[in-house]
């Protein structure tokens, strides 16, 4: 459920007249709304005001929009190396119990160069939240769903394909999480990775960009069994090979 879809269901459960529900949406339209003070809050104060909507139906919409946007939270993550770094990381080694945080005591080469480790297989996690690109105001507001029809982009960027054997592309949306599961190779060969990120930086760094329509290109390596130690097996064996 979206914020449009929410809007319309607080609307539609107002059991006053046409008229006043009219009359209480040009007031909020009206209003200059400052978090955490926003419309929603503000329309509903007034519907249950107009006794047009009971405190308990409130409580099922409530009920309702968070059930539906399980990880909506995740979009109010401000800083990028705490989405990308704690958020992503802790959720990705919370799915495979054989992946190790990469140190010196497991690589003895180890400077930073990626994120993960499973005997011997060099992985980089990267994270992007899916947001209405046309939207203005913080990401939260704009968070989109798995089946938006609304047109979005997410970057996965600072890609080191030749620091890793495999990435793990942590792709959230409002209702979903959705793990990509990729080779080194699989990324620097992708058509849509585009090399040298930062001026100057002679194409060590790369980035790319996933829209709503070039998404289904990847559903290949999406993680659907929820068996991440075997995915990551795989793409590394892929990884040995020409491709």
């Amino acid at each position: 459920m979206e914020l449009s879809e929410l809007k319309a269901k607080i609307c539609n459960s107002f059991t006053g007249s046409q008229t006043e529900l009219d009359r209480i949406l040009a007031l909020v339209e009206q209003d200059k709304a400052v978090f955490p003070f926003n419309e929603y809050e503000h329309l509903i104060c007034n519907l249950i005001e107009a006794k047009g909507l009971g405190f308990a139906q409130y409580m099922d919409i409530r009920s309702e929009y968070i059930a539906a946007n399980p990880y909506l939270w995740i979009f109010e993550i401000a800083a990028p190396r705490g989405f990308g770094e704690k958020f992503a990381q802790t959720y990705v080694l919370g799915k495979c119990s054989a992946l190790k945080p990469a140190s010196k005591r497991l690589d003895s080469e180890f400077s930073g160069q990626y994120d993960l480790w499973l005997d011997g297989i060099k992985i980089e996690v990267k994270a992007s939240r899916a947001v209405d690109n046309a939207g203005e105001g913080p990401l939260y507001v704009r968070a989109l769903s798995r089946n938006t029809k609304q047109g979005f982009l997410m970057n996965f960027q600072q890609l080191k394909p030749q620091c890793c054997d495999v990435f793990i592309w942590v792709a959230v949306f409002r209702d979903e999480i959705v793990l990509w599961v990729m080779s080194s190779k699989e990324v620097h060969n992708n058509p849509l990775y585009s090399k040298g990120q930062h001026r100057g930086n002679s194409g060590n760094e790369g980035q790319l960009h996933v829209k709503h329509d070039n998404i289904a290109l990847f559903d290949k390596f999406e993680l659907k069994n929820d068996n991440l130690e075997q995915a990551v097996r795989d793409a590394f064996a892929r990884n040995q090979q020409n491709i």
